[in-house]
């Protein structure tokens, strides 16, 4: 081979794994705008159901249909954590990836939670969804704490 298509062949696995690189860190930045879209809808759901539950809107319909976008987002938590996301556009903190197991377990707390709120939005009781409500709120404060940085 000459050193012509030596160099090219060099080149182009340069350029490959330059492309890699990019792909890669494009991914992780989709990966964090979603994020903190689905963690926006997921805060909107939870203030919808707080105002119901502390009687500042009235219970209707729209109630069940919060929770249980709730629980269909609960499901969906740990996809929106893939291992390379985390950038600085978001408050993720690298602790999610380096004790991947724990974060696990508090996603899969959140999501164990959903369920009794949807039960609890579907009576239109306010001290049930209330409760609901706050137990649901709990797991989410167990996951912000250690892997969330605080606002600025």
């Amino acid at each position: 081979m000459s050193k012509f298509w030596s160099r090219m062949a060099l080149v182009a696995a340069a350029g490959g794994v330059a492309a890699l690189v990019a792909g890669g860190a494009l991914a992780a930045a989709h990966a964090d705008s979603e994020r903190v879209k689905a963690m926006k809808a997921l805060g909107g759901h939870m203030g919808a159901i707080g105002k119901v539950a502390k009687g500042e809107m009235e219970y209707s319909a729209e109630t069940v249909t919060h929770a249980e976008g709730l629980e269909k987002m609960s499901k969906q938590l740990i996809d929106w954590f893939p291992e390379g996301s985390g950038g600085e556009n978001t408050r993720a903190k690298p602790e999610i990836w380096t004790d991947w197991d724990t974060f696990k377990q508090k996603a899969m707390d959140f999501e164990a939670a959903t369920p009794a709120l949807v039960a609890a939005a579907k009576t239109g009781d306010r001290a049930q969804i209330g409760a609901a409500l706050g137990a649901v709120g709990k797991t989410c404060g167990g996951c912000h704490k250690p892997f969330r940085t605080p606002k600025e």
